[in-house]
């Protein structure tokens, strides 16, 4: 606005107090995300016959996250704020590549049951690795299929696990 003096000094503080503000939203975040994961491994078993049931390293790591997310709400809380580091923001450039990232991980979401992993997986990694690392499209095309078709094959013929097959009947007469 015309005519206002900027004061550099009270920049400097609202600024501070903006990634005082920041560190605090993500301490608590990850409060909340441990204390998710305490409650949902409280439902499984904490100890079997064998050992360790599947409930107890999630229980343990879960509460490990929410001390130390704790102890880093209280020392940001407590202590003083710190500056913004340059680079901290993204620009433009930076907050397409996050989007990006994002949507994918939406479209992974939604197009699991209609196209199965496998096409689903080698979408994404095509996607991000032209979009995102501008690779050679030889390269990416590699990529994306021993990422997908891959690592589909390894989890279920070698390890014998399971991940979702094509919901539609097109695809899933080709076996996908």
């Amino acid at each position: 606005m015309p005519g206002l003096v900027e004061f550099p000094a009270a920049r400097a503080l609202a600024e501070r107090r903006i990634m005082k503000r920041v560190n605090q939203a993500a301490a608590l975040t990850f409060v909340a995300f441990g204390g998710l994961i305490v409650w949902e491994s409280s439902k499984l078993r904490y100890y079997s016959t064998l050992g360790p049931g599947p409930g107890f390293f999630p229980l343990w790591l879960g509460g490990l996250m929410v001390l130390l997310s704790v102890l880093w709400l209280v020392q940001v809380t407590a202590g003083p704020a710190e500056a913004v580091p340059d680079g901290f923001w993204p620009n433009r450039q930076g907050a397409l590549r996050v989007l990006a990232v994002a949507l994918s991980l939406v479209f992974m979401t939604f197009s699991m049951d209609p196209l199965g992993f496998r096409i689903s997986m080698f979408l994404v990694l095509a996607f991000l690795l032209y979009a995102l690392g501008r690779q050679n499209v030889l390269v990416t095309a590699v990529i994306s299929l021993l990422g997908s078709f891959g690592f589909y094959y390894a989890l279920t013929a070698w390890l014998g696990g399971s991940l979702p097959t094509a919901g539609l009947d097109l695809l899933a007469s080709f076996g996908l």
